[in-house]
């Protein structure tokens, strides 16, 4: 009788089935990881965009966007655009503040307030006078320009003076009325102009001023 052993290579091999519940469970903690992966995703893009579109002064800009008719989705982009919300900023051409005013800007808009005896420039970097004047312009800008956001605010970076001499030539704007902004002569401008409509989109999209 041969009783030598089955050679390795023909013996079957015989696993034991893992238990149904501990397939459970590897699905379950695969899903829930998966799930909270995804979660911290959304969420870490979703705080990216609010560090990117913050909101500082929103009291301050939704009293002054009611004082002067103005949006404030409009009034935060141009601050964004402008400063970042850094009441201390001062350009290399001097505009200081929130809304980057001229001193002498500033000085013919104190004017119109009666502040201008003993205008002090340094009264840009205050928050509540910097955003008031720049309000007030910015308000005037959208009457002389029949509402129109784009033109106001190209005339906020570019001046009333240069926005006015564009509509006047039909090579830029063809009824007078209106710039496209491939059109705008300024690059600087036509930047300036993409990034606070942007900007105006995302604080329309991200914030509620009612609350």
């Amino acid at each position: 009788m041969d009783t030598q052993p089955m050679p390795r290579s023909q013996r079957r091999t015989f696993r034991k089935k893992p238990p149904v519940r501990r397939i459970v469970v590897i699905a379950v903690t695969a899903a829930l990881i998966v799930a909270l992966s995804a979660y911290y995703v959304v969420r870490y893009r979703r705080d990216l965009v609010y560090r990117q579109y913050p909101l500082s002064y929103k009291d301050l800009i939704v009293r002054m966007a009611d004082e002067y008719n103005l949006e404030p989705w409009h009034i935060a982009a141009v601050i964004r655009c402008e400063s970042s919300f850094n009441a201390k900023a001062t350009s290399g051409v001097g505009a200081r503040g929130l809304m980057q005013i001229m001193p002498e800007t500033g000085q013919w808009l104190a004017g119109k307030f009666g502040e201008d005896d003993g205008f002090d420039p340094e009264t840009l970097y205050n928050p509540e006078t910097n955003v008031k004047y720049g309000c007030w312009y910015l308000s005037w800008l959208m009457k002389r320009y029949n509402r129109s956001v784009p033109l106001a605010t190209m005339a906020y970076h570019a001046g009333h003076g240069t926005v006015d001499k564009w509509l006047a030539d039909r090579d830029i704007s063809a009824d007078g009325l209106t710039i496209d902004p491939d059109k705008i002569p300024y690059e600087s401008t036509a930047k300036y102009l993409t990034r606070v409509l942007k900007a105006y989109e995302k604080y329309e999209e991200l914030y509620d001023y009612e609350s």
